[in-house]
């Protein structure tokens, strides 16, 4: 529970920051920003905390928590709580973790005769 914790705080610093309107652009800022949140703490809550059988729900509770807090801080500074925000990020959020659980994609580093390849790698889990 601790690193969990230590993730969300975490992304909420690096967060913080980011100021928006309601414009589409924002809303899928706040869609793409949460489903990274998601999938980062997906890969790295199943690589480091094997023991953790679900690591898309704590990807989707660390990117929801974020996105309902931000809000909630924003609004605790004078702000505006925007809901819409929040449901944007809570859906990125689904998506993010869902997709990582279910996809896991890799960049993949090929060397052959002095020259590297960079791409990326997808992998599908049954």
């Amino acid at each position: 529970m601790k690193s969990q914790t230590w993730i969300l705080f975490s992304t909420l610093l690096i967060t913080s920051a980011a100021q928006a309107n309601d414009s589409f652009n924002a809303e899928l800022s706040h869609f793409i920003g949460n489903t990274a949140i998601a999938s980062g703490t997906t890969v790295l809550t199943d690589k480091y905390w094997p023991e953790n059988k679900h690591p898309a729900m704590t990807g989707f509770v660390v990117s929801t928590s974020e996105a309902f807090l931000g809000e909630a801080g924003d609004y605790a500074l004078g702000g505006h709580f925007s809901v819409l925000d929040v449901v944007v990020g809570t859906f990125g959020a689904a998506v993010g973790s869902y997709a990582t659980d279910k996809l896991y994609i890799a960049p993949k580093i090929s060397h052959q005769d002095g020259d590297a390849t960079y791409g990326m790698m997808m992998i599908y889990r049954f």
